[in-house]
């Protein structure tokens, strides 16, 4: 069979003149016939709803609204790419409601370009690529593709020069340099984890009793969230005055925290807290990364950055593997005698669904009581 090669510049504004028709993906209903337990894993997870997800939908609705079909059209770039290479711009195909779809994903067989100008070579005749080495025949043709075990496989999509030269995503680069990149831990080793007595296919006779999970868990996860930093609080007391220390480390994230779209950010909120309970005094401290437009704006909105963002404003993101240390200073009331100190890590983020709404999602607690302070 005669292959048909795309070349898809992900992080660009071009893309190849040769676009292929949206017969040449295979719908996720298709693979869902013989793949069961990986399709349940993938049907709700961040990639299986990128186009579809409310989120998504409230910012692509304004951008056609500002900027016109054409400029939202590049948002399915990474959104729903094969929709995006059909030329499927409305509508319920499957291209589009299948986001990151598996033909998609499995279809690529190369990887070109560095962490900006990164793009995907895609084989559309059918063959199958991805990390398992075929061991029986198959409804279609499959590849062992190594690619799919790599960050690479993962860059053209998280990471963003915007047409202003702004760097909007940088979550591989930020990996590129960071110490797991040398140690060869992946972005799969994290968000597509070994999971056991699953099959890859129906048909027992071509299954490894275990797959790599699809649900692609990040930063909506609370699990992962969990993991990614620790908390070490201390605390002495210098009259009526408590000092207070606190370490946050970057314990298990390959990237930056927070990492991806800009609007996210962790809040850092130290309080002392009398013995009956009574907030005494708070302080609080934000990482984030901020972009602002070529008048100095700090823009807050997802659209605004991706298509109006000029530059970096700030950023005091926490690296991985990094330790941070914050102090804090608190005057202690005369009629407080005993007190604690609470001290939260929250990951929170704006989302746009008819108006806007905070998100917030607790990373990490410490409490340190008066009888263990110094």
């Amino acid at each position: 069979m005669m292959r048909k090669w795309i070349v898809l510049p992900i992080a660009l504004a071009v893309v190849s003149a040769a676009l292929p028709s949206r017969a040449a993906f295979k719908s996720h209903r298709v693979c869902r016939e013989c793949h069961t337990d990986i399709f349940e894993l993938w049907k709700d997870s961040r990639h299986a709803t990128s186009y579809t997800n409310s989120t998504f939908q409230a910012e692509f609705m304004r951008v056609q609204l500002d900027r016109g079909r054409e400029t939202a059209k590049s948002c399915l770039r990474c959104h729903a790419p094969a929709a995006y290479l059909a030329n499927e711009v409305g509508g319920q195909s499957p291209n589009l409601v299948g986001g990151v779809s598996c033909s998609f994903c499995h279809s690529v067989a190369e990887v070109r370009g560095g962490a900006i100008d990164t793009c995907y070579v895609l084989d559309t005749s059918g063959t199958v690529y991805g990390p398992y080495k075929p061991t029986t025949e198959s409804s279609h043709g499959i590849k062992y593709s190594p690619l799919h075990l790599v960050a690479d496989m993962c860059a053209g999509c998280h990471e963003h020069t915007n047409a202003n030269g702004a760097r909007v995503l940088e979550t591989f680069s930020e990996w590129s340099a960071s110490p797991w990149a040398a140690e060869e831990v992946y972005c799969q080793n994290c968000h597509m984890p070994i999971l056991f007595d699953l099959n890859v296919a129906d048909n027992h006779s071509v299954t490894n009793y275990y797959v790599t999970a699809h649900e692609f868990q990040g930063g909506h996860s609370n699990i992962n969230l969990s993991h990614a930093v620790t908390l070490e609080t201390t605390a002495r007391r210098d009259g009526r005055k408590l000092l207070v220390e606190v370490k946050i480390t970057n314990a298990e994230s390959g990237h930056k925290l927070p990492t991806g779209v800009p609007v996210r950010k962790l809040v850092l909120v130290v309080t002392l807290i009398s013995e009956d309970g009574i907030n005494i005094s708070s302080a609080r401290k934000v990482y984030r990364k901020a972009m602002q437009d070529k008048y100095g704006t700090i823009l807050e909105s997802v659209r605004d950055m991706f298509l109006n963002a000029t530059s970096i404003y700030t950023d005091n993101r926490i690296e991985p593997k990094e330790t941070r240390v914050e102090n804090f200073t608190f005057e202690v009331p005369e009629w407080a005698s005993r007190y604690r100190i609470g001290t939260v890590l929250n990951y929170e983020y704006n989302r746009p669904i008819l108006a806007e709404e905070l998100v917030s999602m607790e990373m990490a607690r410490n409490v340190v009581r008066s009888n263990v302070i110094k």
